[in-house]
């Protein structure tokens, strides 16, 4: 009963998985990064909802507007003689909002830079400040009281509640038509920055090196917690379908997670630590503020619209189009495609090694170029080990025939994917030439390195193994002498106990 015959391959070794996932393609389009040198670290950045969703960026003493198309200065809001915090859009875009280092809060308008209103209320650094969903109202957070209150959000729903985070480790629950917070949540460590879904319902906490899962609807319920980065979580920000959360840190990474089990479909990373971090609405930026005084802005090109596809025409049968037809028609992603089987076209090597010519084989291999030549060469002696034909590969040769075998041991015997393979294929080659050794000064000088090589290799291991047990003597004396000094201050300790 004929066998079928198997053709060649390459061996295969282990390597580290890369995955090419969508959201991987989808965030390297963000690309064409633009770095832009500010005043100092940019400590927040804020993109306005209303198209063209330009942005405005905190550092120091200055609060300046980006236009999203061009990425240069718009308007810059300079005149401050002290630090301002959280430069914050009014959803309009027509206002804008920021703390002050002395307590005040200050409203600007956007197209003249005068400003409009001024707070006062506050005895210390004002470093929260929004507007809620009404745009007639804004609420404050500063460092005046038992705790830092350094992050919030408002709700999108309702112009009474909004969320705030304190260094306390608490997260608060506001109702301006109640006295006082309606719920708290311990976060477990001093809260950085506090994000909420459009429907009110979950919340989304940072601190330390932590993100939390909070149930609003469920009475303040953690949902999940996950840690992904090294350091403090400084920034988190949802994307403009709500689907991704983004969290930068100051372990200069920004980790993207998928919103319905948290795991990280991405990474990024950036040249310095990130303070602050936003993507606009319609995901097209993505800008991140770093403490080395540099703006990122990365971008991606919107897609052009598609072409309409043509009408399709009635195709008569006899015609040439009715016999070509559907030959562009390219799969699906989850298509299964049925092809017709092909015959297999065999390469040298494989016919040789399915006509029983097993010596040809191995020359045929010896002639492919050195990239390829290493894996298939191993593949064939494997093969051949498994035919019972090796020694026929190798006998019969002259110097000529030998050297490239004998090469090849030379440079590889001593790899650890190939060492146990060619120890065979060498010992069955002193078998054969064994008798002969010393009619040929280049084969027997190829021996000579061949065992030389093996040598240096076994001298290397040896003493490896001797520097290992001089290192465990050493081990074991460390711990018996500390054995001993524990057994001797406890004999101390009972006699003194004694007298």
């Amino acid at each position: 009963m004929a066998t079928e015959f198997h053709v060649l391959e390459a061996r295969k070794f282990p390597r580290i998985a890369k995955r090419e996932t969508a959201d991987t393609r989808y965030w390297r389009k963000f690309r064409f990064p633009i770095i832009v040198k500010e005043y100092g670290a940019v400590s927040h950045v804020d993109f306005c909802r209303a198209k063209p969703h330009d942005f405005v960026a905190t550092s120091l003493s200055r609060m300046q507007i980006y236009s999203s198309s061009t990425h240069q200065v718009n308007k810059s809001f300079a005149k401050f003689k002290e630090n301002v915090f959280c430069g914050s859009f009014r959803h309009d875009g027509k206002l804008l909002i920021g703390g002050l280092e002395s307590g005040r809060v200050k409203v600007f308008d956007v197209d003249t830079r005068s400003a409009l209103r001024e707070f006062k209320g506050h005895s210390g650094s004002v470093q929260l400040t929004k507007f809620l969903c009404d745009d007639l109202h804004v609420i404050s957070g500063s460092d005046d009281k038992s705790d830092y209150v350094r992050c919030g959000v408002t709700s999108e729903n309702s112009k009474d509640i909004f969320i705030t985070g304190s260094y306390d480790h608490s997260l608060k629950l506001w109702d301006l038509r109640s006295q006082g917070s309606v719920l708290s949540m311990d976060h477990g460590c001093p809260v950085e920055c506090v994000t909420v879904f459009p429907s009110g319902g979950i919340c989304i906490s940072a601190g330390s090196n932590i993100i939390k899962v909070w149930d609003i609807l469920g009475g303040g319920r953690l949902l999940a917690g996950f840690s992904n980065h090294q350091k403090t979580i400084t920034s988190i920000c949802l994307d403009g379908e709500n689907r991704r959360l983004l969290s930068g840190s100051l372990d200069r990474h920004v980790k993207i997670y998928d919103v319905q089990d948290y795991t990280v479909v991405h990474s990024m990373d950036y040249p310095a630590p990130i303070l602050s971090l936003k993507i606009s609405p319609d995901d097209t930026h993505l800008v991140a503020g770093m403490s080395n005084k540099f703006l990122s802005i990365k971008y991606r090109l919107k897609h052009e619209a598609k072409e309409e596809a043509p009408r399709s025409r009635n195709l008569k049968s006899g015609t040439y189009r009715y016999f070509v037809r559907g030959k562009n028609f390219k799969p699906l992603e989850d298509d299964f495609v049925v092809s017709a089987p092909k015959r297999p076209r065999f390469k040298e090597h494989d016919k040789f090694l399915k006509q029983f010519e097993y010596s040809k084989a191995l020359d045929s291999v010896l002639r492919r170029p050195l990239a390829t030549r290493v894996p298939f060469l191993s593949s064939l002696f494997q093969d051949l080990i498994r035919r019972k034909g090796l020694e026929i590969a190798l006998s019969g040769r002259d110097e000529d025939g030998l050297e490239p075998i004998l090469n090849f041991l030379i440079r590889y015997i001593t790899n650890p994917k190939y060492t146990v393979l060619l120890i065979d294929v060498a010992n069955k080659l002193l078998d054969i030439y064994g008798p002969v050794i010393g009619q040929s000064e280049k084969v027997d000088h190829l021996f000579t390195t061949l065992r030389d090589k093996i040598n240096r290799e076994i001298n290397f291991h040896q003493k490896g193994f001797e520097l290992l047990g001089a290192l465990d003597t050493l081990f074991a004396a460390s711990m018996s002498s500390s054995t001993s000094n524990i057994g001797s201050e406890a004999q101390g300790i009972q006699k003194d106990r004694q007298l």
